[in-house]
């Protein structure tokens, strides 16, 4: 008996819907004791891995150290120049390695420092080394580089570390640990 009052006022409703022209006619109607109450909608998310910025079908991305910056929107210039030359199979190693990231705001600084665009410096020859001189073999935890400490990067140079920075470079977060590195943040690109 339940079932039919709510077939038949819902029916009811819908009939009444098409012969008034008042926007009343559209409200929900007013139903009695007899409708069935239903109890708390409960929504249920399931674990889903996104790529960058979460597009449905959008690359994904390990826990590594390249993975680490390419889904980190603040360090798109450097997981993309990294991409370009050729060193993300570096940054995919099973290590360890450190790698010194430098963001993009710091990207972007240097490039304007030395006259280039952002498309002119992902052609420059000597990006594979510029990139290159921000990674070293090894996990160098901050507190095991005292001031002073000198590492050779993977480029050949040596960067010093000194008054908490590399070569200048200010370090704004430390000892990121990934499955195959370790991370620092910093606030400039390295000039070794």
């Amino acid at each position: 008996a339940t079932l039919r009052l709510h077939v038949h006022v819902h029916t009811a409703f819908i009939m009444s819907a098409f012969t008034m022209t008042s926007a009343k006619a559209f409200a929900a109607p007013k139903l009695g004791r007899s409708t069935a109450r239903r109890g708390p909608v409960v929504v249920r998310a399931e674990k889903v891995s996104h790529g960058k910025g979460g597009e449905e079908g959008g690359a994904t991305f390990n826990n590594d150290a390249f993975g680490m910056v390419a889904k980190n929107a603040n360090y798109m210039l450097f997981a993309t120049a990294v991409t370009k030359t050729g060193c993300q199979e570096i940054m995919t190693s099973p290590g360890p390695i450190t790698v010194f990231a430098p963001n993009d705001d710091a990207f972007t600084a240097f490039i304007q420092k030395i006259g280039k665009t952002k498309m002119e410096i992902m052609e420059h020859p000597n990006l594979p080394n510029m990139i290159k001189s921000h990674i070293v073999q090894g996990a160098h935890r901050l507190e095991n580089m005292p001031d002073g400490t000198q590492l050779q990067t993977i480029a050949g140079t040596t960067i010093t570390i000194s008054g908490g920075a590399v070569n200048g470079a200010k370090f704004k977060k430390n000892d990121i640990k990934v499955d195959n590195a370790i991370l620092h943040a910093i606030d400039a690109m390295i000039e070794a």
